[in-house]
């Protein structure tokens, strides 16, 4: 099991690998993402096998979907959230986390936007 900290997550990228499974826990502020494999660029780059990204005790969180008929932004209901089929962006500005992708109910792009989260994720090697 190789355990990544939050410096090293930040050069994940998931190309060609979906999302499993996603849990979300509202009340106890965990956020656990399942996915095939990633791929680590670091030295050259490594791909990695499965793995969780974990996410927890964040300082706010909100859940947004395009519609691309409108062209806006909608915000959607914590309780009601809608998995990510797979991770196309991860970004870190600062203290927050973007991960976006396409729903797994609706196929439509959604964002999930975390605030001073505790991060780290465990893949196989």
């Amino acid at each position: 099991m190789k355990i990544l900290n939050e410096n090293m997550i930040k050069n994940l990228s998931f190309p060609d690998f979906e999302v499993e499974k996603m849990e979300f826990f509202l009340q106890e502020k965990v956020l656990k993402i399942s996915v095939e494999g990633a791929w680590l660029e670091i030295n050259g780059g490594i791909q990695l096998g499965k793995g969780v990204l974990f996410f927890k005790d964040w300082e706010s969180l909100s859940i947004n979907r395009f519609n691309s008929t409108s062209e806006k932004w909608s915000p959607i209901e914590e309780a009601s959230a809608e998995s990510l089929r797979d991770l196309c962006e991860v970004k870190f500005f600062d203290s927050v986390i973007s991960l976006c992708g396409f729903g797994s109910h609706t196929g439509q792009w959604i964002e999930w936007k975390i605030v001073n989260a505790k991060i780290y994720a465990e893949f196989d090697s």
